[in-house]
């Protein structure tokens, strides 16, 4: 379990994984806690600065408000705006704006309350590990690497690719892709001392309150007043995927097993056994990171 935090410094639970991992299933039922909120993509939401949310009425909060009227995303892009946190391109935007929205965050909801960011890629992950006024905790979130490998080969192949990129069509390619990305953000998380949690998209779709409950405890939240009823996740996502639109949301976890009758992942996989054991390692075992 994670210590306790320091009171003087703003929280933050990072969902960090490759893409097409299952990061937005898993966020919105991190969001079903009463302690929780997913704000999707933060990061990428900095990156294209305050103006462009609120002035364009297209962007819509996955709450069903623009973002100048969203209960969080008004008042925080405000209040940027106010601060003269607006660009960017400036030195020091991204720390400065970071903390402001935590601030935020905090004001609106009381400190009781803890954000998830869901952004992709590392870079927000190194900024708020070098930032002192921050304390972030990370949430890892792995698939199983033959459910990844027929996925990214299926969508691959309904590309018709061409030349070199043709590669992609390959489950051995994108075993070792994963094997690869995954290592490399492991190594990465272990480098920037971030204290962290590797979670199984398989073990939590197949028992959500179990994976659940070992999340909540490693970021010290209280025990869950409710199950995992996506129905109630609570979330203000302006960038990301909030599947907003997907009826299923509205009822439980629902695992694609298109996989279980595919076959053409068995002979990579035998020729792999490296990258089957990290899946074994790393899927299907507890595992907490040493931050």
């Amino acid at each position: 379990m994670v210590t306790s935090t320091h009171s003087t410094r703003a929280t933050v639970t990072c969902l960090t994984s490759l893409s097409h991992s299952g990061s937005t299933v898993f966020s919105m039922a991190l969001a079903c806690h009463q302690n929780t909120v997913s704000l999707g993509e933060i990061y990428q939401v900095l990156r294209k600065g305050p103006q462009f949310w609120l002035y364009a009425t297209e962007n819509t909060c996955s709450c069903g408000q623009p973002a100048s009227t969203c209960d969080f995303w008004g008042p925080t892009l405000r209040k940027l705006l106010a601060e003269d946190i607006v660009s960017p391109t400036s030195p020091h935007y991204f720390q400065n704006a970071y903390r402001l929205l935590l601030r935020e965050f905090a004001r609106i909801y009381t400190t009781d309350m803890r954000a998830i960011d869901t952004s992709k890629g590392v870079k927000h992950l190194k900024l708020l590990a070098d930032d002192t006024q921050i304390d972030p905790t990370v949430v890892f979130l792995i698939r199983d690497v033959r459910s990844y490998a027929c996925s990214q080969t299926r969508l691959a192949r309904s590309q018709n690719r061409k030349g070199v990129k043709k590669v992609k069509g390959h489950h051995w390619y994108q075993m070792l892709r994963w094997h690869k990305d995954n290592k490399q953000r492991e190594s990465l998380l272990a480098s920037l001392g971030l204290p962290y949690i590797t979670a199984g998209y398989e073990p939590f779709c197949f028992d959500p309150p179990a994976i659940l409950s070992l999340t909540d405890d490693f970021l010290a939240l209280p025990k869950r007043q409710e199950s995992a009823n996506l129905a109630q996740s609570k979330h203000h996502v302006l960038f990301g995927n909030p599947m907003r639109n997907c009826e299923t949301r509205k009822k439980k976890v629902h695992y694609d097993h298109r996989w279980f009758n595919e076959t053409d992942y068995l002979a990579p996989a035998a020729l792999l056994p490296f990258v089957m054991k990290y899946n074994k390692q790393k899927v299907y075992g507890e595992g907490k990171g040493k931050g």
